[in-house]
Parts: structure tokens; C-alpha cells; sequence
């Protein structure tokens, strides 16, 4: 790129910057209260782990009479037919809006720099305001990462004067993860964003204390907890009684690790057990099918591929919920790595293995994952470092009782149900808005 183009790159960009800055001089709430605008760079088509949290904001929002218009990113061809699956999912009166990554690029001397980019936040800001001129949000609600959608939600909130609700799928500036860029200007923004919005909403207990500690902006009346969830029509009555893999085969079984496998979760640590209980007890080698099924991070795949024992190992790209969901029934053992990183973090996962009725083996360290799984008493958690301590979380697994725990299962699942959790997440929005 030349000087001239940056240069007229970073005039046009930050021209437009400084009109998002200004407010419109006078409120332009519309009447009806219950007018969202939604902002996640993950909608339908897409068909990524971070797609169902937002995408239930907009099934039950508008069950429950919101209508809504919701701002998203170019899906991939990767996964089409999966996302199609969930698309297919979206209410027929939402207004689903898909932007192009910004090709502006104007000089980070003079320009910020935040998690996926700023100018595209001014280009998604400046795109929606233009799209709800004639028909103005009552509420805005943006759910990260990437987080350059909390900014240009509070941009659009500025704009037509109505209230910010910030939604924390993972953390920004102290995310322990390389997929949240932690650039110059992210806490700035961070803490604007906090400081501007009317409510924040958290998916763990961890997050929510972690975040009020570090962040003096956030005020603890404006901080929820409402956490990740489960779809219950993904899980037909009765499919939990599905007979387990290896369950006519004497002592065998299927442990399977469903989902992405991401950087954050590469399977390193697991492999080391695992080849030393292979090495040390070779008719596991025989006993133990290993499943993945989903994407995998370079990272992760290059972990798969080093493995000493491929034979062990059956791999599976990525599918759409349903058939994910009978991989998971179809197990003997449903595998969760725990990594220090992810001790405040409850994967979206979890309450589909919960929902899957498998015993689950956490894999590393303490956390709210282990927490949640031994109180339920539906897993075991099993240290790094020794395939004595796996073969025994294993067999631990192969016997436990599934039945004694069916009630408190129960009870935790309709408590985690997304239409139940949404209603959560709408009456925050709702009083924000009669607040105003």
C-alpha cells in the first residue's frame, strides 16, 4: 500500500470516527420498547462454537415479542452445510445483516488498535445506524469476542441514545487466549465500553468476580451472570438411552472429544498420558477407541499427527449439531481438557455432555468445569501427567453409576435451558431499558 492510500485511508476513516463521536442531537427512541439491535460477528451461516449464545438471544428475544435486527460477518464455505442447519433455526421476522471485513487501512500512528480491528468497527457502526435510521433500537446488545463489536455498539447505543448491554463469551483484555488480540489501545476500550454500558452480562461466576476486580468501571449493579446453556431439542426424549459404542465389546471403550478442538485446547498433555498408559499397559491398545470429532486448530492437528499410537485414534471432521449430538450419545466417555487457562471458563460443550447423559472425563486442571462435574457427580477429574491416574479415571468412568445422579442432572438442565437463560438475559435488557 502506498503512503497516499494510507494516508487517505486514515483521513476517510477517521472523518468518519469523529461523526460516530458526536450524538445525535436528540433522542430518537422509538415507541414500541422492544426493538433490538443485535452486533456478533458469529451468526448463522456460520456454525462455530461461538455462534449459539447470540443466536438464542435472537430465537427467544423474539418469542418473546422483540423485534430485532441483528448485524454479522461473512460465514465461510467451511462448515456450510452445518451453519445452514442453524440458519434454518433463525425466526423468519428477524432481519439478519451481513458486513464485509473493512479494507481500509489507515496508519496505526494515528489510529487505534483493537480485537478484530477498528476500522471495522467504525464500518459496522456507520452500516447500522443507516440501517436503523428509519426504525431506531430501543436496546443494543453486542456479544464478543471479536470485540470490536462492543465498540461499535456503543457507538450505535451513543447514537440513538438508548441503553449498552455488553455480552462477555470469553474475556477481552484479560483473555489468557491468543484468538482476543491485547493490542495498545484494547484496555482503553475496554474500559470505555464498561463504562458506557448499562449492563454486562458474564457466562461464569469466575469471569464476573474476576472482571469487577480489575475494572473499576464496572459497577457491580451493572454485572449478571448469565451463563452458557443447552438446547433441549437437540437432545430428543428418550436419546440419552441410546447404547453406548463399545458396549457390546467386554471392557472396551469409546472416548470421544466432541467440538473444536482450538489452540487452547490442543490435546498435548492428553497424548503424553495416554501413550504412557498405551506403553505401560499395551492391551489398552485394544480396550481404548479415542474419537474426535470437529475442527482442529494447527496446533491441535499437529498434536493428532505426532501421536505414537494412530491406530488408537479415529478422527472426524466437523458436523452439523444433530449428528454431533448422536456422536456423543454413542460414546462409553466424553473427554473435557482443562487446561490452566480455562479455570474460569465453562465451555459450551459441557452442557451438551451434561445433556448427552455420558460420564465425562475432565482432563488437567481444577475449575469451573470440574466443579460443576463433580458436584454433579456425572465425571471425574483427571491430573496431567500419568497414565496410571488416566487408566484409573478411566475405569473409574467405565462403572460409575449414571442412574443415582439422574435427578440433580435433571434439575441442573432445566436451569441451563437457552430459552430459560435467554428470558434471563431479556429481563436485564428490559429493565435497562424502563430505567432509562
Amino acid at each position: 500500500m502506498t503512503k497516499l492510500q494510507t494516508l487517505a485511508d486514515t483521513v476517510i476513516m477517521g472523518s468518519a470516527w469523529l461523526r460516530l463521536e458526536r450524538p445525535s442531537l436528540k433522542s430518537t427512541r422509538a415507541r414500541s420498547g422492544r426493538h433490538l439491535a443485535l452486533f456478533a460477528w458469529e451468526l448463522p451461516p456460520h456454525s462455530g462454537a461461538g455462534v449459539y449464545r447470540p443466536l438464542s438471544f435472537i430465537r427467544y428475544g423474539s418469542r418473546r415479542g422483540w423485534d430485532i435486527d441483528a448485524f454479522c460477518g461473512e460465514a465461510p464455505n467451511e462448515g456450510r452445510a452445518a451453519g445452514e442447519e442453524l440458519l434454518a433455526r433463525v425466526p423468519a421476522a428477524v432481519r439478519l445483516h451481513t458486513l464485509r471485513p473493512s479494507s481500509r487501512q489507515p496508519s496505526y500512528r494515528f489510529f487505534p488498535r483493537v480485537d478484530g480491528g477498528f476500522t471495522n468497527a467504525v464500518t459496522y457502526a456507520r452500516h447500522a445506524i443507516a440501517k436503523l435510521s428509519t426504525n431506531p433500537p430501543d436496546c443494543v446488545l453486542a456479544s464478543g469476542p471479536p470485540f470490536f463489536v462492543f465498540v461499535a455498539a456503543s457507538f450505535v447505543a451513543r447514537h440513538f441514545r438508548v441503553p449498552l448491554v455488553l455480552d462477555y463469551r470469553d474475556e477481552w483484555t484479560e483473555c489468557p487466549f491468543i484468538f482476543v488480540t491485547k493490542e495498545g489501545h484494547d484496555r482503553v476500550w475496554e474500559r470505555r465500553c464498561l463504562r458506557n454500558a448499562d449492563a454486562v452480562l458474564f457466562t461464569t461466576r469466575s469471569h464476573r468476580k474476576h472482571q469487577l476486580a480489575t475494572f473499576p468501571e464496572l459497577h457491580p449493579r451493572k454485572a449478571h451472570l448469565v451463563p452458557n446453556g443447552w438446547e433441549p431439542d437437540f437432545f430428543p426424549p428418550g436419546s440419552h438411552a441410546l447404547a453406548p459404542a463399545a458396549s457390546d465389546k467386554a471392557n472396551s471403550l469409546c472416548l470421544a472429544h466432541v467440538g473444536t478442538l482450538a489452540a487452547h485446547t490442543a490435546p498435548d498433555d492428553f497424548f503424553a498420558s495416554l501413550e504412557q498408559l498405551l506403553t505401560d499397559e499395551p492391551e489398552w491398545r485394544t480396550r481404548l477407541r479415542v474419537q474426535f470429532v470437529g475442527r482442529r486448530s494447527p496446533v491441535a492437528e499437529q498434536a493428532v499427527r505426532a501421536f505414537g499410537h494412530p491406530d488408537t485414534l479415529q478422527i472426524i471432521g466437523h458436523v452439523g449439531k444433530h449428528d454431533a449430538t448422536r456422536y456423543m450419545q454413542a460414546s462409553d466417555i466424553l473427554l473435557l481438557i482443562a487446561r490452566p487457562e480455562l479455570a474460569r471458563y465453562l465451555p459450551g460443550k459441557l452442557f451438551d455432555y451434561v445433556a448427552a447423559r455420558r460420564p465425562i472425563l475432565v482432563f488437567g486442571e481444577r475449575g469451573e468445569s470440574s466443579t460443576v462435574i463433580e458436584d454433579l457427580g456425572v465425571g471425574v477429574r483427571c491430573p496431567a501427567g500419568s497414565g496410571t491416574m488416566l487408566r484409573d479415571a478411566l475405569e473409574r468412568l467405565r462403572t460409575l453409576d449414571m442412574s443415582r445422579t439422574a435427578e440433580p442432572v435433571s434439575k441442573w438442565l432445566d436451569e441451563h435451558r437457552r430459552a430459560v437463560l435467554g428470558a434471563r438475559a431479556f429481563d436485564i435488557m428490559e429493565s435497562a431499558v424502563t430505567s432509562r
